[in-house]
């Protein structure tokens, strides 16, 4: 009988157009085991990867990329550093990266192509779902170096790394790191913070520059918690921090007190030293997994990521729940899928009396156990008490080719807001299944009922004010300007809105965003289709777009504010633009339109009127 720890063959990735839809385990994770990845680095070079995917693992789990030292081989590696382990126990992705010719790291541009490319890839979900806000990276003896470079110049390619071997900084580097700025405008790659592990082979100068960097971006505290070795000491701050260390021992800076709800100050800085081998253990491994990574996101934010904290969803109060819901199509209900969605009703909600919600849809290749967190709802419903309801989409069986990978849109659930399909549920049916759930089992109050999402999301969230208007308050589309996500993914024209109640909408794009380019320069017909639904005194031509807010209602901060009020001042559709945002929602901003905006609107269950603080809104 074969040992598990043999090493197996490296399996071809499946063909994209083979995988299937399983309705029983709508959302289970295609692939697992060990397979190999060639990473097209450019049109003539390609390198080598490989991935390892624990049987039973779910979608967008915490994916780390291991650094594999020049002339070992990659499964044994695995194995020995305890990875292999960890992986099957916690439900890990596995990237193993390798070197290059002659079986050595270089640290050279070649490896920064490789290393870049290969993220890349990643971020495209190649036949599994992985997500690259959780991904993480743990690089050994030479690899370090290389990993280490490549994280510093692309900082959003990593949640944290360890750098298992690191020969420390050049003072050429740290002063190139200093001087030039990131993708964010006025933003130097010293200045972006990145939770780091380091293990240095002795003390020296290179070793003091490295962890000067990165307690300067990180925001460190003076003093360093020494563990290891019988001590449990506080070091006091020091001109030569790496003379704080010795074999054995390891000091950690916490970052101090500061940052903001888009931003924490949450990354730690750790230096070890002695010999990197000591760490290829799966003790070793585990401290680094549960001290440095866990619970540290780089979300989605600006164009350096938005590096946040936070805890495990099911400790804090979330609850799964799944059903077997009928997509649709086949009129005998053969169709039925398994779907699954989260609910949040935080420890500041009422105790007595009704609750407010809002239903929260995440993006393409996201799910609903993650985007409250990555996009803030959470944040604001543990500060205003209300409940939030978070589904999964559905996942188109097609093709993708993107990047030069030829993947599968199964691993990338978005929401389809057309009719159903032989393989593809209607997700406006599975919200009226949802809505129904929700009003049956909490004690929500039907007035105060209101939709957000981002990317696909978002146009769920426009869909829900264009084709069930009456179960809503108000919507807040992030990330978005389309109703009809199906049509825009294939070139057809979107299915005009339904008649129904009034609903306001309060919509916004990241200047930016590369997905969206252009702001609300290119959103003319949606905007003027609700402005003359609604009788507003303005249209789409009477503001300029993506100019700094040079002909807008108001600028505040980063934003840009453009009001469509009825005659008697409703503002029935309000877009904003934020500056220096890509692709994202940032808290600051659900907590705003929670606020400014949803608070201010309710709707009568049973007539469907809408209020505007308090008094009845009637169109001009």
């Amino acid at each position: 009988m074969k040992s598990y720890l043999q090493e197996p063959v490296a399996q071809a990735l499946p063909d994209a157009s083979l995988v299937t839809i399983d309705r029983k385990n709508y959302y289970r994770q295609f692939l697992h085991g060990y397979y190999q990845f060639d990473c097209a680095v450019s049109g003539a070079v390609t390198r080598s990867a490989k991935f390892y995917i624990p049987e039973g693992s779910v979608y967008n789990q915490p994916t780390v990329f291991i650094g594999i030292p020049g002339g070992r081989n990659p499964w044994d590696f695995m194995v020995e550093s305890g990875w292999k382990e960890l992986s099957d126990y916690y439900g890990l992705y596995l990237v193993l990266m390798e070197a290059g010719d002659g079986g050595v790291w270089r640290n050279d541009q070649a490896d920064m192509d490789y290393l870049n490319a290969l993220n890349n890839d990643l971020a495209v979900r190649p036949l599994f779902c992985s997500f690259q806000a959780n991904f993480y990276a743990a690089a050994y003896g030479d690899a370090a170096d290389a990993v280490g470079a490549q994280s510093r110049r692309m900082p959003r390619a990593y949640a944290a790394v360890a750098l298992l071997g690191t020969s420390g900084m050049t003072a050429e580097e740290a002063e190139v790191l200093r001087t030039t700025q990131s993708r964010v405008e006025g933003v130097c790659y010293s200045q972006v913070q990145c939770p780091v592990w380091l293990l240095f082979a002795g003390k020296d100068e290179a070793a003091e520059r490295e962890i000067g960097y990165y307690r300067y971006a990180n925001h460190s505290r003076d003093s360093g918690i020494v563990s290891g070795a019988g001590s449990s000491a506080v070091s006091g701050a020091s001109s030569n921090p790496a003379s704080d260390g010795m074999d054995g021992m390891r000091i950690t800076w916490v970052p101090q007190e500061g940052g903001t709800v888009d931003e924490h100050w949450c990354a730690n800085v750790v230096a070890d030293f002695g010999p990197w081998e000591k760490s290829v253990d799966r003790n070793y491994s585990e401290a680094v997994l549960t001290e440095l990574f866990d619970g540290i996101y780089r979300y989605p934010g600006n164009n350096n990521g938005a590096l946040r904290r936070a805890g495990n969803i099911y400790e804090r109060g979330f609850k799964k729940f799944s059903a077997d819901v009928w997509g649709g199509y086949y009129g005998d209900r053969r169709d039925t899928y398994r779907r699954e969605w989260y609910a949040y009703v935080p420890e500041s909600a009422p105790k007595d009396g009704t609750i407010p919600a809002v239903f929260v849809f995440h993006g393409a290749g996201g799910s609903g156990d993650e985007i409250a967190d990555r996009i803030g709802w959470s944040h604001a419903a543990d500060k205003y008490g209300f409940m939030i309801i978070m589904p999964t989409a559905s996942e188109p069986n097609e093709v993708r080719s993107i990047s030069g990978i030829r993947t599968n849109n199964i691993f990338r659930a978005m929401w389809n807001t057309g009719g159903p399909q032989p393989e593809r549920p209607e997700d406006m049916r599975f919200l009226d299944f949802l809505y129904q759930w929700l009003t049956e089992h909490y004690p929500v109050d039907k007035s105060r009922i209101y939709a957000s999402g981002q990317s696909s999301g978002g146009m769920m969230s426009w869909a829900c004010a264009a084709y069930r208007p009456d179960y809503f308050a108000a919507a807040a589309p992030f990330s978005a300007r389309h109703i009809d996500i199906e049509a825009v993914e294939h070139g057809s024209r979107e299915r005009p809105p339904v008649e129904g109640s009034m609903i306001p909408i309060i919509a916004n794009l990241g200047c930016c965003d590369a997905a969206f380019k252009g702001g609300f320069t290119q959103a003319q017909e949606l905007v003027d289709y609700w402005c003359v639904r609604y009788g507003l005194t303005k249209r789409w031509a009477d503001y300029t777009y993506m100019d700094g807010g040079k002909n807008c209602s108001f600028k505040d901060g980063l934003v840009a504010h453009y009001v469509f009020e009825t005659g008697d001042g409703v503002p029935m559709l309000h877009l904003t633009e934020t500056d220096t945002k890509a692709h994202a929602t940032w808290p600051s901003e659900c907590e705003s339109v929670w606020n400014g905006y949803f608070t201010k609107f309710s709707k009568d269950p049973v007539t469907k009127d809408l209020y505007y603080e308090g008094r009845i809104c009637r169109p001009t």
